[in-house]
């Protein structure tokens, strides 16, 4: 079975994702509608590769709490991802805000108060 194929069983995707680490067709995998999602949190919160403690984030399960221990995670790729995740305390929001490698990431994250999302893009010199 291919990755292209419309209707890929979810543990195909997870091997492709496994197999391919940080790769694009990782990627591919990672946002394909069928992707799993439930469970992952538990699976790989912790685990010893930030690629897959990343995945974590994107459990509905998630707990706003471990999406912001994953805010301070080694790896930078999970700390961008739970600093664009809604989830994320408005602290911890606030404070990626000002951290050169979370800030495109906190920026976007939906849960910006508007008036915060304008403040940031008038500092980047984007017009309203």
């Amino acid at each position: 079975m291919e990755l292209h194929d419309p209707d890929p069983p979810e543990e195909v995707l997870m091997r492709v994702y496994a197999r391919l680490g940080g790769t694009f067709s990782a990627w591919m995998a990672e946002t394909h509608p069928r992707f799993p999602r439930e469970g992952l949190a538990t699976r790989y919160a912790d685990h010893p590769d930030g690629n897959y403690r990343r995945l974590a984030v994107r459990d509905p399960a998630a707990t706003p709490a471990l999406v912001e221990r994953l805010s301070h995670d080694p790896a930078v790729w999970t700390r961008q991802a739970a600093a664009s995740d809604p989830r994320l305390p408005l602290h911890r929001l606030r404070e990626a805000l000002h951290i050169p490698e979370l800030a495109s990431s906190a920026g976007a994250n939906p849960a910006l108060p508007e008036d915060e999302m304008a403040a940031v893009l008038n500092r980047a010199g984007v017009p309203a």
